[in-house]
């Protein structure tokens, strides 16, 4: 595999490093282009029919469909992955004493739509991981009978560890409870086929691996979960056909075709062009590269990583395994030092992340091997030992 061609697909950074995919990914350049031609459409907006009104949309939800392996017209259109949980949290009919079972140290978006259900009564349980991330037996030891819904991070943000989702995904089967999976830190990095696993929602960022704009997203919900939901909501674009819109006649949300569908919970502005253009530009490359493919080559500079640290460094995320995900974890072995290496780095021009006072990696397919040794060698300068 040829790593030059990937990283001619993104704009150059200036000889600036970029290990930090999981915060935020850069637009491919195909995907820059076509914010070029959106911005056109709105610069002449006699180019702005209705036709791209309906298709732009269309078109995202049917490539997000091939790219989770979902039906497109049950992909939901989001801004973030925070939208399909607030869908969630906002819509099903909670009771006083349900409870929600979630993991502590989750990264708060998976945490804070719950939190505010409990002025309603609702309990929610924040369990610690005995290790990294709550395993099917932790889970199982934690359900009550008022257990409702488990959410969790399908890789954990902080230490890069993937979760168990046959294992958990058959405790809430077995309990009859909601199982909601957020993908942010996964989807784009590893092959993610959502008809094939036993979970009940799905909810994912769209501008960290996936490089789209920021203020992307998707969510799918099971449409059994869905239809159960109320949701005061109707957006004339989702919801009104071509014959809705001809009509003189008083509009009903009872005529409305989709007013039960997954278009019924697209946020609002799904013209939102100077986004949704090129974010579906962007996901079309990836599968065009195919995700296995990105996957195996995200594996081989974590080799070269974990393989090159030097003694003082310590692994946080997992070494090996089903278990190891595209996120790489480290501390030096004084934990001292970790702000005063992560400032050094960036003052060199490399850009990892710093959660919880550890430094975090997430090489992408524009990351070379030579980037990650120019990483090892400042990691291994003599002033940090």
């Amino acid at each position: 595999m040829n790593d030059n061609n990937w990283k001619n697909n993104f704009a150059s950074f200036d000889g600036k490093i970029w290990l930090n995919a999981a915060s935020e990914g850069p637009l491919p350049l195909n995907a820059a282009h076509a914010l070029e031609e959106s911005v056109g459409w709105k610069s002449k907006p006699y180019l702005l029919d209705n036709a791209k009104f309906a298709s732009v949309p269309l078109e995202l939800k049917q490539s997000l469909g091939k790219l989770i392996g979902v039906k497109a017209r049950d992909v939901i259109l989001a801004n973030s992955a925070s939208y399909g949980l607030h869908l969630l949290a906002n819509g099903l009919p909670w009771r006083k004493n349900d409870e929600i079972i979630l993991m502590a140290n989750d990264f708060p978006t998976d945490i804070l739509p719950w939190l505010a259900l409990e002025k309603q009564g609702v309990n929610v349980r924040q369990i610690s991981a005995r290790h990294q991330v709550i395993e099917p037996e932790e889970l199982a030891a934690n359900i009550s009978s008022k257990t409702k819904l488990f959410c969790i991070s399908h890789v954990h943000t902080f230490t890069g560890a993937t979760v168990d989702v046959e294992g958990l995904a058959k405790i809430c089967q077995q309990k009859n409870i909601i199982f909601v999976l957020n993908c942010s830190q996964s989807v784009g990095t590893m092959p993610l086929d959502v008809s094939r696993l036993a979970v009940d929602a799905v909810v994912s960022a769209g501008y960290k691996w996936l490089c789209g704009p920021y203020g992307t997203g998707f969510c799918w919900i099971r449409p059994e979960l869905r239809d159960k939901l109320t949701l005061n909501q109707a957006y004339w674009v989702s919801l009104c056909s071509e014959e809705d819109l001809k009509s003189e006649g008083p509009l009903t949300l009872r005529d409305l075709k989709s007013a039960r569908s997954a278009r019924k919970f697209d946020v609002f502005g799904t013209a939102n062009f100077f986004n949704f253009v090129p974010w579906r530009a962007a996901i079309d490359f990836w599968l065009e590269i195919g995700i296995e493919n990105v996957q195996a080559y995200h594996q081989t500079l974590i080799d070269r990583l974990i393989q090159g640290l030097g003694s003082q460094y310590e692994l946080i995320s997992p070494r090996e395994g089903k278990r190891r995900s595209s996120i790489v974890v480290i501390s030096h072995r004084d934990k001292t030092k970790n702000q005063r290496i992560f400032d050094g780095l960036v003052a060199q021009g490399i850009y990892p992340a710093f959660w919880k006072n550890n430094i975090r990696i997430s090489a992408h397919v524009y990351n070379t091997a030579q980037e990650i040794d120019r990483l090892l060698t400042l990691l291994k300068d003599k002033k940090y030992e």
